[in-house]
């Protein structure tokens, strides 16, 4: 059973992300303390601002190095304020002019030595932590993908599934788990920085916060348009990377039809449109700092305006003052970076959303229990009825293939026989009836431990960028050679792999461009075989060779069958005449069943599909 897609809210992805954070939380509250650490280095660089005023220009300083305040200043600052100088003073502050501009440089020095390491082990931590967590994801979401059902890939682009597994993750990394630390470094820069101000001045606070606040309001109204500018341009990006994968891969029917034009006015089409979705997401995300910045500086001018009355009141010092404008000045920094940070999260919540949504799906055809052992006796398909969606494709059909015997499935397009090989292979499970595999439903075993008791050729022959070797054993790396070399025996392959430049190491390229349509398909034939399945289903297998290739292919597919059980889906009739049954489908339906000689007997379906190919193959002949 599948799941629908479901629009999930931030609060609710937050748990679902935090799962593969979970894992790296050493690491994690390595990459907070760095972070921490950075902040406060950060912050105390601008803390000796006031000191190193002091001392360049009014050499205020008590004996003994405390502060030394105007009577004034002394009554109306607070406790932790007075606490907070007499220890910088203290510490850094000597009666002699020269030590202190000593102890000021070395204080500044190691500031921001100790500022540039913690950055650096922040950066270095934080980079090992989100690949961490991004690996997490591919993985869970690759294990995923290699779990569902056909039904799934029957819905949803091959170019989706890349963009989810590249496009999705890296902007999830980018727009929310690179967030955590970035929003815990600025966050704690934020928390100091106010600290800092409020020691100096509550009152001056209070009017930055405020003005601050104000913005805040503005932007958060901004974050509903990032999120859907956000999901157009998931969905966009999505489409350029469908047409791109469907492009490379049907590059020999795109030029030799000549549709390159066609093809690129498809992807300039879809690029545009992720431009265009990208500007307005652009246009909000741009609002975001220049909102910020604007009431940044408005604060930092009624901070100015408000502590220059307070210095002429005496109700502050000039050192103080500019001390809360370096302070104030450089919040602005990390409060911009955490605005945007929450603002770009948007795009991020819809990238988590579509890999949450591929992670609730569930396989429409699920796994049993039971180990599936030698096939001994007979498959039995009874009443089996199986649509794709609403169309239907096989109605009420019966059967059964019996140990030993090689029975042909034979009919128009769309008759349902390639659907039939599906359902034997589990692929799909029909909507009615049901399939026993000596006895048991086949429901009730193991998919992994049944499909091993299948060998499968299909038209469309699939090989990988690998060695022949690797080809014919794939999914066993530790494969033996000779088991290797009797599958592409048995095959009539060995002789023209052992022509190759490196033999059974040659590399064949991308699906195996490097051999021929033939050989391509005598690889796949070993494949087949090299597990000696008790059951081979070949689905059209020759239908797209031309006749000496077929020749070949024909001869290495007569040679399996002997002793052998088979279902044949042929679509040339003269591949299957020495069937020992032949199913003929019309509609989704068996309407003859019986030899060769038995069905031409008969004058039917099956007599006048041979009359008619026996015809273009008189015409084509002459």
């Amino acid at each position: 059973m599948t799941s629908s897609t479901h629009n999930y809210t931030a609060r609710q992805l937050i748990p679902r992300v935090l799962r593969f954070v979970r894992p790296f939380r050493g690491l994690l509250a390595f990459s907070l303390v760095a972070n921490l650490l950075f902040s406060l280095f950060n912050a105390l660089t601008l803390a000796i601002v006031e000191p190193v005023f002091r001392t360049l220009f009014s050499g205020q300083q008590s004996a003994s190095g405390a502060m030394a305040l105007p009577p004034n200043v002394t009554q109306v600052g607070t406790t932790l304020k007075t606490s907070f100088d007499n220890f910088i003073y203290g510490l850094l502050i000597s009666p002699d002019f020269f030590t202190t501009i000593r102890n000021l440089s070395i204080a500044i020095f190691l500031l921001f030595l100790f500022r540039s390491i913690t950055k650096y082990m922040s950066n270095l931590i934080s980079t090992r932590l989100e690949e961490g967590i991004m690996k997490s994801i591919r993985d869970a979401l690759f294990m995923k993908l290699t779990d569902l059902s056909m039904e799934y890939y029957g819905r949803r682009k091959t170019g989706e599934i890349i963009s989810l597994l590249t496009n999705d993750v890296g902007v999830l990394n980018h727009a929310t788990i690179n967030s955590i630390t970035a929003l815990w470094r600025e966050i704690t820069t934020i928390v100091i920085y106010v600290t800092l101000l409020l020691i100096i001045s509550a009152k001056l606070t209070a009017i930055a916060l405020v003005i601050s606040l104000l913005g805040l309001v503005l932007i958060r109204t901004s974050t509903t348009f990032l999120r859907r500018y956000g999901a157009r341009m998931q969905n966009a990006q999505a489409d350029y990377t469908a047409t791109l994968q469907e492009t490379v891969t049907g590059i020999r029917v795109i030029k030799a039809l000549t549709v390159e034009p066609l093809m690129i006015r498809k992807f300039v089409t879809q690029t545009a449109h992720f431009v265009r979705s990208a500007l307005k997401n652009t246009r909000v995300l741009s609002l975001v700092p220049a909102v910020n910045d604007t009431f940044g500086i408005l604060a930092l001018v009624a901070v100015f305006y408000a502590g220059g009355a307070a210095l002429a009141g005496g109700e502050l010092t000039a050192p103080n003052l500019m001390t809360f404008l370096f302070l104030l000045f450089g919040l602005m920094q990390p409060i911009s970076v955490t605005i945007s940070t929450i603002a770009g999260m948007q795009r991020g919540i819809v990238a988590a959303s579509n890999i949450v949504n591929t992670l609730d799906e569930e396989p429409s055809v699920v796994t049993g229990t039971e180990q599936a052992l030698p096939f001994e006796r007979t498959i039995d398909i009874r009443n089996v009825s199986f649509a794709y969606g609403t169309a239907d494709v096989l109605r009420d059909v019966s059967f059964s293939i019996r140990r030993g015997e090689t029975v042909a499935l034979v009919g128009a397009s769309g008759s349902g026989k390639s659907t039939m090989l599906d359902l034997l292979m589990r692929f799909y499970d029909p909507q009615r009836g049901s399939i026993d595999f000596d006895g048991t439903n086949v429901r009730a075993f193991d998919l992994a431990s049944y499909r091993r008791r299948f060998g499968t050729v299909s038209q469309e022959t699939i090989l990988f960028n690998d060695s022949v070797a690797n080809n014919i054993s794939l999914g066993e790396p530790d494969a033996e050679r000779a088991s290797v070399e009797r599958a592409a025996g048995i095959a009539h392959a060995d002789t023209f792999i052992r022509a190759l430049p490196e033999g059974y190491d040659t590399n064949i390229g991308d699906r195996g461009m490097k051999l021929s349509g033939g050989q391509r398909q005598r690889v796949a034939i070993a494949r087949a075989l090299y597990r000696d399945p008790d059951v081979l289903l070949f689905d059209e297998a020759t239908s797209a060779l031309d006749t000496e290739s077929e020749r070949i292919v024909q001869d290495a597919i007569n040679g399996v069958l002997k002793n052998r059980t088979a279902v044949i889906v042929a679509h040339r009739l003269s591949t299957i005449v020495h069937a020992d049954r032949i199913l003929v489908f019309d509609h989704g339906r068996i309407v003859e069943e019986g030899s060769h000689d038995e069905l031409l007997e008969r004058k039917g379906v099956y007599a006048r599909l041979h009359a008619l190919q026996f015809k273009e193959s008189t015409a084509a002949g002459s």
